[in-house]
């Protein structure tokens, strides 16, 4: 029987070199579409820089510790990356990238088996961000005439 490791176990072994592949399902929607609640797993290995822009990442949540986070890198600079959740209205803001902990590899929908690539998850992430952006100011306006009624 396999020990079931928690994330931050997970995270000790990968500062010695040592962590497995982990899969998880994310309990967020911040990467909905692409990786979906509750449905869809991702498989995550040890991350090792040079981070691209486009590479999906496991990261300690900078605001509390005990959580973590699994977004897209939009930019690199330095030894910091810039991460967007493609579901989220702004980024994250930049973190230092040695404190990305996991790049994932693959992403599993029930049958299938999605290798995400760091250029065309960026067009797409930029697409859903611009499409978002006018979703919600149409909601705003809908919101604003639907009072006035």
């Amino acid at each position: 029987m396999k020990k079931m490791l928690s994330v931050a176990e997970w995270h000790q072994m990968a500062l010695e070199g040592t962590a497995p592949v982990m899969r998880i399902m994310l309990e967020g929607c911040s990467m909905d579409p692409l990786i979906r609640i509750r449905k869809d797993y991702v498989s995550i290995i040890q991350a090792k820089a040079p981070f691209k822009a486009g590479n999906i990442v496991l990261f300690a949540d900078p605001n509390k510790a005990e959580r973590y986070v699994v977004h897209r890198i939009w930019r690199t600079k330095d030894d910091s990356v810039l991460t967007w959740g493609d579901n989220c209205p702004k980024p994250d803001g930049w973190i230092p990238a040695g404190n990305v902990w996991g790049k994932v590899v693959l992403i599993e929908r029930g049958e299938r088996r999605i290798k995400p690539h760091p250029k065309t998850g960026l067009i797409w992430a930029w697409i859903w961000h611009q499409a978002m952006k006018i979703y919600r100011l149409r909601e705003k306006i809908r919101g604003k005439h639907n009072k006035g009624q």
